[in-house]
């Protein structure tokens, strides 16, 4: 089973030229509205899950067949339904682990090498539709983000194949600590351009914060005035009324703002009046 470097040749092929068309086009994610509501802590979901308890879970549950051990293949075999129970029901999902199931039961008994090579890939589609938000389909928005984790796949798969199980885990951990990286560069190093709405019955100024220069927020009414400084929108939205973390998803999580609102409709209204106005905005949209 030693080598197929064809999956390391092509996932780096497929990678690159994603990577390429997504910097070159600046190409963003979709807003969709299936993201998390609140976040307990940046560091804990940008690096603590992904770096150090994903990576196993993801090479145990998707590539798991690959190794020789017996516990790993249980292991590959029981978590995927058992994510199917505790989070509920998904066909794609469902059929797809019926064939991915299917092709390694078969492998395991005729030893057929294209049946293996046939394994992989679907593994890897596998692995990729679980890095897309729930409900999201293939359309070509998401193609080039489901093209990333693909990649990947392919790649984690040539490195248990060639090197081991825990070498993979290493590799996909860097890999994610990189995406961490990347992501908190760009909460750090942002456009700090004050944009100004105006309307009949309300003025709203706002702009970004960098990340890292402050850890210190306010959350100030004044009147009619409403003054926020420093603070990300999910924090906004549990001060005005916590259902809303329910109700809304931010379209840029963990990014603070400093924010001017003010309005006519009186000061019982002020924060409602916000809620609605960064909708219209687009800074966060109903789920």
């Amino acid at each position: 089973m030693k080598n197929r470097n064809w999956l390391i040749v092509s996932g780096s092929i497929i990678l690159s030229l994603t990577l390429f068309y997504l910097i070159f086009f600046k190409v963003m994610p979709p807003l969709d509205s299936n993201g998390p509501s609140s976040f307990s802590s940046f560091y804990v979901v940008a690096f603590v899950i992904p770096v150090l308890i994903a990576p196993i879970l993801e090479e145990v549950r998707f590539r798991g067949f690959l190794t020789n051990s017996k516990v790993l293949q249980g292991l590959f075999l029981l978590l995927t339904p058992l994510s199917l129970v505790l989070t509920g029901w998904n066909t794609p999902v469902f059929i797809l682990m019926l064939i991915l199931y299917s092709l390694f039961f078969i492998y395991k008994y005729y030893h057929l090498p294209w049946v293996l090579d046939l394994l992989l890939i679907v593994s890897a589609l596998f692995f990729s539709s679980h890095h897309l938000p729930t409900g999201v389909d293939f359309s070509w928005p998401w193609l080039p983000f489901l093209a990333i984790s693909f990649s990947g796949a392919l790649i984690f798969s040539w490195v248990i194949i060639n090197k081991s199980f825990w070498w993979a885990v290493l590799f996909h951990g860097s890999w994610n600590l990189v995406l961490g990286i990347i992501f908190l560069f760009g909460l750090q190093f942002v456009s700090e351009d004050l944009k100004i709405i105006e309307a009949d019955n309300y003025k709203f100024e706002w702009k970004r914060v960098p990340f890292l220069d402050s850890n210190t927020g306010s959350y100030k009414p004044q009147g009619n005035t409403l003054i926020i400084n420093n603070m990300n929108l999910q924090d906004i939205l549990g001060i005005v009324d916590p259902s809303l973390l329910d109700s809304f998803v931010v379209a840029e999580p963990f990014m603070k703002y400093e924010i001017r609102f003010e309005t006519q409709d009186g000061s019982e209204l002020v924060k409602y009046d916000l809620i609605k106005v960064l909708e219209m905005d687009s800074l966060i949209i109903r789920r």
